[in-house]
C-alpha cells in the first residue's frame, strides 16, 4: 500500500489570493449592505461582516482571519457608525460593536487555525500508525529479515524524502552523524563535526546491541539537521521496530 503524503501541520501561508480575499471580502460585504444602511441595525451588519471574516479565516488561516477582522472593523466604523465616513464614533453602543466585531473576528481566525491544526495532527497520527502497522504485520507474518529491511528502507525513503537509503551491517567503515528521536547526534571523530554533510545514520538496535544501520542520504547538504521532529520520531520508531523484529528472528538483515 502506498502511504499518503506526509500531512502538513503548519499554518498555511497567506498567498496573494488569500490576502486579497481577506481585504476585499469585508469591503464587498460592507459595500453591498451600504444602500440598506438606514434600514438595517448596525449589530446585524456586524454579524454579516463576521461571516466574511470566517470565510477569510478558513482560506487564509489565523493571519487571513486577523486581517479580515481588522478590515471589517474599520469598514463598519467608517460606513455604518455616525458620523458616517469618519473614524470617530459618537454612540457608545457602536464603539462596543466595533470592538466586539474585531474581537470575534480574531477569535474566529484562531479557532479555525486550531481546528485545522488538530485535523492535521490526527491525520499525521493515522499516517504514522499505518507505517508502523505495515512493518509489524510483516514481522508477525514471518517475513525474512532481508524483506523487513527492504520494507523499512522504502518507508524511510518516502518519509524523509531521501535521495537514497541503504542498510549496513557492523562493523561500519565510516562514522556519521546519528539520527535520534531528539535530533542529530554528532560523535567525536565524525567526518563532518558540524553534522552538515548530506549523510546521516539511523542505528538499528535489538536485544541491547547494534544490529546494523541505515545510511540516509539527504536531498541537500544539512537537511538532516532540519528534519521535522515528527519525521525523526517516526524514522527512529521504525528502526526500533525493525531491530526488535530482527532480534526475535535472529537475523541481521541478510
Amino acid at each position: 500500500m502506498e502511504p499518503e503524503p506526509h500531512p502538513a501541520t503548519s499554518e498555511p501561508r497567506l498567498g496573494f489570493a488569500g490576502l486579497a480575499l481577506s481585504v476585499l471580502s469585508p469591503l464587498v460585504v460592507a459595500a453591498t449592505l451600504l444602500p440598506f444602511r438606514d434600514h438595517i441595525q448596525a449589530s446585524n451588519v456586524a454579524l454579516v461582516l463576521v461571516l466574511a471574516v470566517l470565510v477569510a479565516a478558513v482560506v487564509g488561516g489565523r493571519l487571513g482571519g486577523a486581517i479580515a477582522a481588522l478590515v471589517a472593523a474599520v469598514a463598519f466604523d467608517f460606513l455604518f457608525t455616525r458620523p458616517y465616513y469618519s473614524f470617530s464614533i459618537n454612540n457608545g453602543d457602536d464603539v462596543q460593536t466595533v470592538v466586539l466585531l474585531l474581537a470575534v473576528g480574531l477569535a474566529l481566525g484562531e479557532i479555525v487555525a486550531r481546528s485545522r491544526q488538530s485535523r492535521a495532527v490526527a491525520r499525521r497520527r493515522s499516517w504514522e500508525a499505518e507505517h508502523l502497522r505495515t512493518v509489524a504485520e510483516l514481522a508477525a507474518g514471518g517475513e525474512s529479515p532481508g524483506r523487513l529491511v527492504t520494507v523499512v528502507q522504502n518507508e524511510l525513503t518516502k518519509i524523509l524524502d531521501l535521495k537514497s537509503c541503504r542498510f549496513e551491517r557492523p562493523p561500519f567503515r565510516t562514522s556519521l552523524p546519528q539520527l535520534r528521536h531528539r535530533g542529530i547526534r554528532v560523535d567525536a571523530g565524525t567526518a563532518d563535526p558540524a553534522g552538515l554533510n548530506s549523510q546521516v545514520e539511523l542505528p538499528v538496535r535489538g536485544s541491547g546491541r547494534v544490529l546494523g544501520r541505515f545510511v540516509l542520504t539527504m536531498p541537500t547538504e544539512g537537511t538532516g539537521i532540519g528534519l521535522p521532529a515528527e519525521s525523526r520520531a517516526l524514522a527512529a520508531a521504525l528502526a526500533d521496530q525493525l531491530g526488535a523484529a530482527l532480534a526475535e528472528l535472529g537475523g541481521n538483515g541478510t
